[in-house]
């Protein structure tokens, strides 16, 4: 008896799921909203003890429905798989480092389970991009995060968009930008968030949000290139871009037009380091330091010893900063590694395995806008991700920033096309021209 095989065809509405085979069963309105809720849940992180989430939960239940799912999706299953060493090289670096360092199994479990929250969040994000549109996704997303601010918090009270509102309301209006089909709606929107970012002294927003307007207007370019651009030649350009978008916003900053406060602190870490990056992220040189006297990493359950913060505030002097001001002690190594970077938390936790989750999203991230980018397929939603997901890997904390990694993540991975069949991108792509 001969097997018909399912035919590929593209999708006709934006908000179809544009992986859609002939002859596959279309999904249910029911099968939309458990998709929707699980994102909200995921996005909302309601803490549960030992670091559980209810999201998690909701991840690991849905096991079923997302695993197919990463075989539509290139890289998905080889993420899975990498995020699954990590949690296993950490158990097993906590046992190693257990000689000469204290063991906290509360830690141990609560990092653990994050980075299988993360994993399994991907899943979801990934089989939700199979029953709705990928603003559909984002948007949900992001409403999820509006839902996660916790206002009586000092950080909250002392600027609600800074430390609140910005990233949930940002992801929900590109979503819905990008639902309406125009790049310059998605622009404006960008300029708009930019400029609330400004005013409420959020530099590192204000220069991600700038970054994405160019990254954005760079798709409106009248030619198109011939051939697929290589993963090189776009990192290269956007090198370039990223470096003239960075002098530009320093200028901004040191002429005071983001706000004479903002001018003040960019000046001082200048005057420290030598450089605005460095002086606003002095933790990066105490990674350096830990990573060169302790390459394994310590494990997902291991507490900072005296000789590791001493290690520690010797890297951060050796830049400038006076690191005995109580910071150190408190938030870096007072109850956990806190390295504030993903790429020095996934270290420290989880050694080499976990710095090769760090490697894949980077390499998938970069694979995926190689090919949108430049053929005018990248939402503004998915470069704000991108560019706060590279930016957080290297200067913000992995608790932090794994609610923006999941949909950076699920959403920038590409669809595997079935043969003979045309792209989605195409379709795409020739809508916003």
């Amino acid at each position: 008896m001969t097997s018909i095989r399912p035919r590929y065809r593209p999708a006709a509405r934006s908000g179809t799921p544009p992986n859609a085979f002939v002859g596959a069963v279309a999904p249910t309105r029911v099968t939309v909203g458990i998709a929707a809720v699980a994102l909200l849940l995921i996005g909302a992180r309601i803490v549960l003890p030992q670091g559980l989430t209810v999201g998690t939960i909701v991840a690991i239940a849905l096991l079923p429905s997302w695993w197919p799912a990463l075989a539509s999706f290139r890289g998905a299953r080889v993420f899975v798989a990498i995020g699954t060493l990590a949690v296993i090289s950490g158990l097993w670096l906590t046992g190693f480092s257990a000689v000469d360092h204290r063991v906290s199994g509360v830690l141990l479990t609560s990092n653990s389970l994050l980075i299988i929250g993360i994993v399994a969040a991907v899943g979801v994000v990934v089989w939700a991009r199979t029953v709705m549109g990928d603003h559909w996704v984002a948007a949900w997303f992001g409403l999820g995060l509006l839902f996660s601010i916790e206002p009586e918090s000092t950080l909250f009270l002392s600027n609600p968009w800074k430390f609140g509102f910005s990233t949930g309301i940002t992801i929900v209006l590109l979503a819905l930008a990008h639902r309406y089909g125009s790049r310059w709606v998605e622009i404006l929107v960008l300029v708009a968030l930019a400029g609330a970012s400004a005013v409420t002294d959020a530099r590192s927003s204000f220069a991600i949000l700038l970054l994405s307007v160019v990254l954005t207007a760079w798709q409106l370019r009248p030619k198109r290139p011939s051939k697929r651009t290589s993963a090189v030649r776009f990192v290269a350009a956007m090198s370039v871009i990223g470096f003239v978008v960075y002098n530009v916003g320093q200028t901004l900053l040191l002429d005071g037009y983001l706000g004479d406060a903002a001018r003040e602190r960019s000046v001082a870490q200048i005057d420290t380091s030598g450089s605005l990056i460095l002086g606003g992220r002095p933790e990066f040189a105490a990674t350096i330091a830990l990573m060169t006297g302790r390459p394994l990493g310590y494990g997902s359950g291991i507490l900072p010893s005296t000789s590791d913060i001493t290690v520690a505030k010797t890297g951060m002097a050796a830049i400038g900063y006076q690191p005995n001001n109580g910071y150190v002690e408190i938030y870096m190594f007072g109850d956990r590694f806190e390295l504030h970077s993903v790429f020095g938390d996934l270290w420290a936790s989880f050694g080499i395995p976990g710095l090769l989750v760090a490697g894949i999203i980077v390499v998938l991230a970069i694979r995926g806008l190689s090919v949108l980018i430049p053929n005018n397929g990248a939402s503004a939603v998915l470069i704000y991700l991108a560019v706060r997901g590279f930016w957080n890997l290297f200067f913000g904390p992995l608790y932090g920033s794994s609610s923006l990694l999941i949909p950076l993540m699920g959403l920038v991975l590409l669809r595997v096309t079935a043969p003979g069949a045309t792209p989605p991108l195409t379709a795409a792509a020739t809508r916003r021209r």
